[in-house]
C-alpha cells in the first residue's frame, strides 16, 4: 500500500476513534435520576427544550425577578409553563423548533414545577422542578 494511502487510512482511524470516545463520554449518564439542582445566582436561566425533556430539569434560583430563556432544540413545537401547586404562574407558548423565547417572572420562595403541556408532552416526561430560595 502506498505511503499516502496508509497515512490517510491511519488518519481516518484516529478521527473515527476520537469521535467514538466523544460519543461514549456524552452518553455516559443514565438520565434516569435528576442530578442536584443547578444553582443560578441571578440573571438569565437558559433552558433547552426538546422531545420530551427540559435541560436542566432541576433548577434553583433566588426569590425575586428571574428571566427564563427557553430554546427549542427539538423538532416539535413546545411551551414552558411554571406552576406553584395547581396554579399557573407564567406561560410561554409557541416555542417553535430552532427558536428561543424569554419570560421574566417574579417568584416568591417555594417549590414550583415547569412543564410542556402541549399535546401531552408532560405525560412523556417533559417537566422539571424549580426551587426558589430566600425571600
Amino acid at each position: 500500500m502506498p505511503v499516502a494511502a496508509r497515512v490517510a487510512r491511519r488518519h481516518a482511524v484516529v478521527v473515527v476513534s476520537a469521535a467514538f470516545v466523544v460519543l461514549v463520554a456524552a452518553c455516559g449518564g443514565s438520565g434516569s435520576t435528576p442530578g442536584p439542582a443547578t444553582p443560578i445566582p441571578s440573571g438569565v436561566v437558559v433552558i433547552e427544550a426538546r422531545e420530551y425533556q427540559f435541560t436542566p430539569s432541576t433548577i434553583s434560583v433566588p426569590a425575586g425577578g428571574v428571566t427564563f430563556s427557553i430554546r427549542n432544540a427539538g423538532s416539535q413545537e413546545h411551551e414552558f409553563e411554571i406552576f406553584k401547586g395547581d396554579q399557573a404562574v407564567d406561560e410561554v407558548q409557541a416555542i417553535l423548533p430552532g427558536l428561543a423565547k424569554d419570560a421574566t417572572v417574579t417568584l416568591a420562595a417555594g417549590d414550583y414545577t415547569f412543564v410542556c403541556k402541549l399535546n401531552g408532552h408532560d405525560q412523556l416526561g417533559m417537566k422539571g422542578t424549580l426551587t426558589v430560595t430566600g425571600g
